[in-house]
Order: structure tokens, then sequence, then C-alpha cells
């Protein structure tokens, strides 16, 4: 048995032990009352930041509908301008965080919902004050079909950094489509110099460049990539159509797009409205982040307008996606390139390209020629009845033929040829007849040709066919040059009536 003071040691040792554990359990408590007190006092600074940064941006929206963000108001970024390093993960965010707020320079402070199509134009400034900008928004927005033209934004960048220019444009397009400002269908953006690599003492570019050009050249590359990035970053919408600033379109454009669009039956990168340079080129929205980092990583050797043509295989389209006739043409002579004249013009824009008039029953035959030829304008073009037309790239000589072989004996009544159109009047057929044939020999090809008609003014019509020649089973006939012309020949048409 133990005795009473061993009892009373044994009790207090328990006690002991028993207040340790309690004591340890206390701190514990004690520190992680700490740490939440300190993830709460953090979270509230935070707040506090948020909301700090959201009044600023209030205020800064509400005050684009005044004025336009002064050039110097991003003073503070200059000299941190995105380096070649950063390519092809060019990102301005590393830059200026939030930049596509710091370009926004007129835009709709109400809500921004994402539409079926944005339209994005670069605009600079040109020599003696030429603008064409105005002509542009006008056709775009008169050519446009209303409902369809809920489902568009227009972004216009201003690239130039001339802070006057950039007033008196902008005034002039609010003035001009107040409605459109301010519904946010028409929204202004624009370029501050840290947005921009280094636009100097660039060496590799191509030959025959000069300095001035493969500047420009350069400055127009991430002109672009800008307002891709910009319509990318803010998900305006699905499609993205590139324009410049200086073209035209017609009526029913966005409808005839939609078509286009829709008609296509495989995946596809590029839809192409215009033949053009980087005129009315159509991609979806998720694909210009990918477009702009290749065009910015290549943007002292080429034209953005060569870039895409390279960037369109990479993305598994190995073919241009052209729709003929084209919806835009270009309108401007007097370059952003100063000193420099770009009169360039669409050929198949669809207010130039005359359609066929006759319209003709024209039954299966081989067309065959010795006339070289444009690719995109082959011998067949001329014979089918829709839109299309044959183009030789070399000038007709004497005796160069181009000939129709019927696939049976046809009963002809009528043959109309037109050649020339009204874009290339002097490309026309000159000084040529028009010869059939109802015989063939033993290699199965035509002889024994007759004359049965001359061209005049370019034109050839010829009825009573049958009455010419005394028969009814024509197998082929031709168009035959007398004599060499110094122009290249275009045949738009050619429409062949059967008898009855």
């Amino acid at each position: 048995m133990p005795n009473c003071k061993e009892v009373i040691v044994l009790l207090v040792n328990r006690i002991s032990k028993k207040m340790k554990k309690r004591k340890n359990i206390l701190q514990r408590i004690l520190s992680l009352v700490t740490v939440m007190v300190v993830i709460v006092v953090l979270q509230t600074i935070l707040f506090f930041i948020q909301i700090q940064h959201s009044a600023q941006f209030y205020q800064n929206n509400n005050s684009k509908e005044l004025s336009i963000r002064p050039i110097t108001s991003t003073k503070e970024v200059i000299g941190r301008s995105p380096k070649r390093i950063l390519y092809p993960q060019f990102d301005l965010n590393n830059v200026y965080q939030n930049w596509t707020d710091t370009a926004t320079l007129i835009g709709s402070s109400g809500e921004t919902y994402r539409r079926y199509l944005t339209i994005g134009l670069v605009t600079a400034k040109r020599p003696q004050n030429t603008v064409y900008l105005y002509n542009t928004l006008s056709s775009l927005i008169t050519n446009a079909n209303r409902e369809d033209f809920r489902e568009i934004y227009i972004v216009i960048l201003l690239s130039d950094l001339d802070q006057e220019w950039r007033t008196n444009i902008t005034s002039v397009i609010l003035n001009k489509y107040p409605q459109e400002v301010k519904n946010g269908t028409i929204k202004i953006i624009g370029s501050f110099d840290w947005m921009y690599p280094s636009l100097t003492n660039l060496t590799h570019h191509r030959k025959g460049h000069s300095k001035s050009k493969a500047k420009w050249k350069a400055k127009q590359n991430i002109d672009f990539v800008l307002l891709w990035l910009y319509v990318y970053k803010t998900k305006l919408s699905e499609f993205y159509l590139h324009l410049e600033d200086d073209v035209i379109t017609v009526g029913g454009y966005t409808k005839a797009m939609k078509t286009f669009i829709n008609d296509q039956k495989g995946e596809w990168t590029c839809l192409e409205f215009s033949e053009l340079g980087m005129i009315a080129k159509l991609y979806h929205t998720h694909d210009l982040e990918a477009l702009a980092k290749m065009v910015a990583l290549f943007y002292q050797e080429q034209p953005a307008d060569n870039t895409y043509l390279h960037f369109n295989p990479q993305m598994l389209q190995f073919r241009r996606i052209i729709r003929k006739p084209t919806l835009f043409q270009h309108i401007g002579m007097t370059s952003s390139q100063w000193g420099h004249v770009q009169s360039i013009k669409d050929r198949f824009f669809v207010a130039n390209v005359q359609k066929k008039l006759s319209k003709g029953d024209n039954p299966p035959a081989k067309v065959l020629t010795n006339l070289k030829f444009l690719s995109k304008h082959s011998p067949e073009n001329a014979y089918n009845t829709s839109f299309g037309y044959f183009w030789s790239k070399s000038k007709p000589k004497k005796n160069d033929y181009f000939r129709i072989v019927f696939n049976q004996p046809q009963a002809i009544q009528r043959i109309v040829i037109n050649s020339g159109l009204d874009i290339f009047p002097e490309d026309k057929v000159y000084n040529a007849v028009l010869e059939i044939s109802s015989k063939n020999n033993n290699r199965n090809d035509c002889t024994d040709y007759n004359i049965i008609g001359k061209f005049v003014n370019g034109k050839v019509d010829v009825q009573n066919v049958p009455y010419l020649l005394n028969t009814t089973e024509i197998r082929c006939f031709q168009i035959r040059f007398k004599n060499s012309q110094n122009f290249w020949a275009i045949i738009q048409e050619i429409s062949v009536f059967l008898r009855r």
C-alpha cells in the first residue's frame, strides 16, 4: 500500500501533465486565430484596392465620351516597349496591364455584347490631309442590311501619334455617326509609342526597300498586330474581317458574306472577299492571336499581306478561298507611305465584273487555245455561263486560236462572243474572225474551217448558222487571229444557242 506522501506526488504529476496539454492546445488555438486575423486584414486591403481601381476605371470610361485619351496619358511606360525577344509570345500585358482599356479612345459606356462580326480598319495620316476613311465608313454603313448591321462592330485604330490629327478624325466620326458611336457599333482605339518594338535601324528587310519604306511596312505590321490583339482580347465577335481605310463595298455585302461563310463545307482558316493585299480577309476571332504573333515575329522582314499567305497553310488551309466576284474595291490613290501612289484595283470586284449578258445553251465541250493565260482566268471561264472570263498573258499573234470542240455534233442557231471588260477596255479581240467546222479527220481533229463572222469592236454575233454552212452538224468553232495585236486578250463571254 502506498503511503499518503506517494499518493500526493502521483496526483501532482498527473495534474501537471494535464496542465501542459491544455497549455499546448491554447497555444495552437492562439496561433490559428492570429493567422486568420492576418488573412482578414489582407483581404480587406485587397478589397479597398479593387474598389479604388474600379472607381478609377469608371471615371476613365465616362471621360471617353467627352474627349480622346491624350498621347501623354501613358507617358510613364515609355521606355518599356516590347523587345524582339518577346516574340512570338507577343503580349502587351507584360508591358502595361489592361492595355486594351488604355487603347480605347472612344467607345460606348454601356455593356458590350458579343456580335457576329467585327470589321477592323487601321488608319494613318496621309499627305495633303487626304482622308479616305469617311467614304469607307459611309460605304460600310449604307450598304449593310439593317438587321445584319446590329451584329457588327467597326473598330478603327488611329495609328498616327499626332494628337491634333486624332482629335480631328474622331470629331468628324462623332458628328457623322453619333448613334453608331453611342451604341458601341463604332469603336475608336489608338496606339501609343510604347506599344511598338524598335522601328529604327531595320537592317533585315527586303532588298530594294528604302529605309523609309522598311520602317513604314514594319510599323504597319505592328499596327495590324495591335488591332488583331485588341479584337481577340476583348472577344467582340465570332468572326473578324480585316479591311483597309480606303475601300468601298456594295449593297448587301453582309448577307453575301454570311452566305459564303455558311456555304463552306470543310474547315477553313481564312476566307477572302478581295484578291488584294490584306483587304477583306476574314478570320475566326479565336485565330487572331496566332496570326498576330506570326506577323509580329517577322515584322521587319515581311509585310502582313505576304505573311498571311504563309500563316494559312500552317493552320492547314493549303489554298486560297476567294469569293468571286469580290465584295470590296480599293479606291485610295494617296498612300500613307509618303511620296507613294497606290492605284491598284481588284479585277473581280462585283461592280466591275460584267455579268454574262446572253446566257446561251453552251452544250458540253472542250475549250482549247495556244495562248498563254493567267491561271485564275482559264479558257473554260469564257465558255461557262456564270461569272468569270479568259485572260491571256501573252499578246495574240497571227493564226493563234481559241477553240471550242463539242463532245457531240450540235445544231447551232447562233453564236455570240464578247471580249474586253469596262475596267480593261484595251484587252479585247481586235483583228480576228469566227470560223466553224463540221468535219474531222482520222485523229478526230476538226478540219476545213469556214469563216462565218468578223470581230467588230471586240464583238461578234452570228445568227442563222445552219444557213451559212448548210449543215446542222457542227463539231467545232474557233476564234482565229488574222494579225498580231499589241494588247492581251480578254474573252468575257462565249454563248452558243442551239436550234429548237
